[in-house]
């Protein structure tokens, strides 16, 4: 079988399409062919597929890097349901879980690895997985390479080292949106042979971006949704309003429910599955939801919150019609809006003093000594830490954040980690001990029943689920996982409910030393262009919204979308000129011949009498045709 029938081979069995998306296939073909190759593909255009398929043509383990812990898991679990081997190395995990997951890589039976880009910053597994058979490099959310990126992560800087240990291997690197300073930068800093880039055009014909300047939101957001219709995404900046909107949405009988990281794994697939089966109409989240999301039909996404960045705001707007049937992007601010962005901003962006103080807080709480904590990874208690040192939480986040993009620490804001088991005790040995404690034989039927390979790696369980086909509580769950665990019957790791810190460098001696904050001033001077930007596209009045948004990603050979707030009032106000009115008859007939009476029916907030004497006249100059049937078409 030659390649190119493989890959259709693949694409029909595991998801069962028999032709691909646009580009998809060009860029797969140009990985097939051994060429490094950067994708851009927008939000919902199969980004995944096309180093998957590539990894599947290949063989050997695809290596996939990936900045955040639910998006691995999302699609280690997806690759799993369509019966393919994949598995994540995550912050969560402990040396025994990593050690069995690269094992069972080494003996070629994990076809796809997900691993953050921190992770490879650690030189004992780069020498681990020089070992493995790598067939491909993927890097997911590539435009966290560049420093001119909206999200710069420096630990993703050492992925090229790679390079160093699979030479003959080539990379594929995609992104959802990045400017062409970004393009370049990711190419560089991936030491591509060559550039190779597929970007298919951001433009998205179906979606109407709107802005409305508004101080009551939540009255403009129940006419968006009854006219609009159909199920929606409402995204806010915080977890707490995500809750309050949800419940006032179910007063208001509108079937809603929320989502945010820091809610339950089990939760979340919870939720959205509803939302994806059409049980709850509307999903209230933070930024943390959406990502490896394709639910075709969302009619709308609305923001109450100003975005951070177009990068970011694209994204998220972009998950609406993607059966490219009409959708509804709006934007809903008022002017405390502006002032709250440029607020956020501040904070983001600490003191020296601040950062310092954060950097020792951090340290003593966890009684790290100096030239000690390298590669500790730690659950992270904000409130902890700042109740003992007396710091704003607000503060102490940002200052984290900032030493992340210097790379001393990583902040993986994971939530929730579902809970993990696997069989210690050899087959015969269990056998025994059923029999001499039945009263957890129920329990550990319904475990090996449930989750496959149990005695050869961990394996994230659903108490709740397990509970009931054990027919006990979740209560007495709890208590004989902990008792076998003790008993060496199984390894049984909790779910945490905290974000994880991985210490990368060792602590410092700032009576004598200094942070070093060589990316802080450029990346400080980003975002606050970006955070500009998005006050210019709300403020904006004359431009069409889509050539605004494609023309900050480069592309500016295009019309106006016709469909906009500006496009519809700049149309309405056309309208009220002879000139005007005669260019959108034009543009109406243009699409398609109509009669008299629907063409009346397009225009009707036109006076009926001005509007047939303009097409009369039309006619006149030969302009129109209108045939015997009274149908009208240009000339």
């Amino acid at each position: 079988m030659s390649q190119k029938q493989d890959i259709f081979f693949y694409l029909k069995k595991h998801w069962g399409y028999d032709s691909f998306r646009p580009l998809q296939q060009d860029i797969i073909e140009s990985v097939l062919s051994n060429k490094d190759t950067l994708a851009l593909l927008p939000t919902g255009g199969g980004k995944s597929i096309c180093f998957q398929i590539p990894g599947l043509v290949i063989g050997g383990t695809c290596l996939v890097v990936s900045p955040l812990i639910a998006l691995m898991n999302d699609q280690v679990q997806n690759l799993k349901d369509k019966g393919i081997s994949a598995v994540a190395i995550t912050s969560s995990m402990n040396a025994k879980e990593i050690d069995i997951a690269l094992n069972n890589a080494a003996y070629g039976h994990v076809q796809f690895l997900y691993v953050s880009p921190e992770r490879i910053e650690n030189e004992t597994f780069r020498q681990r997985l020089s070992y493995l058979p790598i067939g491909l490099i993927a890097i997911d959310e590539a435009h966290c390479i560049s420093q001119w990126g909206y999200d710069f992560r420096p630990s993703y800087l050492k992925i090229a080292e790679l390079r160093e240990y699979f030479p003959n291997v080539n990379v594929i690197a995609v992104t959802a949106s990045a400017t062409k300073e970004v393009v370049e930068d990711i190419q560089l800093k991936l030491n591509f042979k060559n550039q190779n880039v597929f970007r298919q055009s951001f433009e998205r014909k179906n979606i109407r971006y709107v802005v409305q300047l508004e101080e009551n939101k939540f009255e403009r957001l129940l006419k968006i949704i009854h006219n609009v219709g159909g199920t929606g995404i409402i995204y806010v900046r915080n977890r707490k309003k995500t809750q309050e909107i949800s419940n006032w949405l179910i007063q208001n009988k509108i079937s809603s429910s929320f989502y945010h990281a820091g809610i339950s794994a089990n939760e979340r697939a919870t939720i959205q599955q509803n939302w994806i089966e059409n049980k709850s109409q509307i999903i209230v989240a933070t930024n943390a939801f959406g990502m490896g999301i394709d639910k075709p039909d969302v009619r709308f996404v609305v923001h109450l919150d100003l975005p951070e960045s177009l990068e970011a705001y694209f994204q998220e707007a972009g998950r609406a019609g993607r059966d490219e049937k009409p959708a509804y992007a709006v934007l809903l601010c008022n002017n405390y809006d502006v002032f709250s962005l440029k607020e956020q901003y501040e904070q983001k962006t600490p003191t020296i003093e601040q950062i310092k103080q954060s950097y020792q807080a951090i340290f003593n709480y966890y009684q790290i000594p100096v030239e000690s904590g390298e590669g500790l990874a730690v659950d992270f208690d904000i409130d902890e830490v700042t109740r003992n040192y007396n710091l704003k939480p607000v503060v102490l986040f940002n200052s984290i954040k900032c030493l992340e993009k210097e790379g001393y620490v990583s902040f993986l804001d994971a939530g929730f980690e579902p809970s993990k088991v696997m069989m210690q005790m050899g087959k015969d040995d269990l056998y025994n001990f059923q029999i001499k404690f039945p009263k957890y034989e129920p329990l550990i039927k319904v475990l090996l029943r449930s989750y496959g390979g149990l005695y050869e790696q961990y394996s994230h369980i659903k108490e709740k689920d397990v509970a009931y086909r054990a027919k006990i509580s979740e209560h007495e769950l709890s208590i004989q996982l902990d008792n076998l665990n003790k008993q060496g019957v199984i390894s049984f790791i909790p779910q945490t409910t905290l974000p994880k810190l991985i210490f990368l460098q060792n602590r410092i001696n700032l009576k004598f030393e200094s942070i070093r904050l060589i990316n802080y001033p450029i990346l400080k001077e980003k975002a606050l262009t970006r955070i500009n930007s998005v006050i210019n596209y709300t403020t904006e009045k004359n431009s069409c919204r889509s050539r605004l948004l494609l023309s900050y990603f480069n592309e500016t050979d295009f019309k106006d979308c016709q469909y906009c707030d500006v496009c519809v009032e700049k149309y309405k106000r056309n309208l009220g000129t002879e000139e005007g009115l005669i260019e959108s008859i034009k543009l109406e007939l243009s699409q398609k011949s109509l009669t008299l009476h629907e063409l009346t029916q397009r225009f009707q907030s036109v006076n009926s009498k001005r509007l047939t004497g303009i097409i009369n006249q039309m006619i006149d100059n030969d302009i129109l045709i209108m045939d015997s049937n009274k149908t009208i078409f240009i000339k």
